[in-house]
């Protein structure tokens, strides 16, 4: 009985080590994309799209949170 539970054990810890490792893998990088920032087929790797919320907006002001993230962002280098 106690060999059982060992195996069981054993197997158990292997497959919580198998699905935590796709969690704390690096992301994939698709064949073709390196260090010279070309992305897959050669084309040019670009910021996010127009319309996305990380595209910067200079002609729009920060909210109050915003700039007080700001500041304590500019405070720490």
């Amino acid at each position: 009985m106690a060999s059982l539970i060992r195996r069981l054990c054993r197997e158990v810890y292997a497959a919580l080590q198998a699905y935590g490792a796709i969690y704390m893998s690096g992301p994939w990088v698709p064949p073709g994309a390196g260090p010279s920032g070309k992305g897959p087929a050669g084309r040019e790797l670009a910021g996010p799209p127009t319309a996305h919320p990380e595209r910067l907006c200079p002609e729009v002001a920060l909210t109050p949170v915003e700039r007080a993230l700001n500041r304590q962002l500019k405070a720490g280098s």
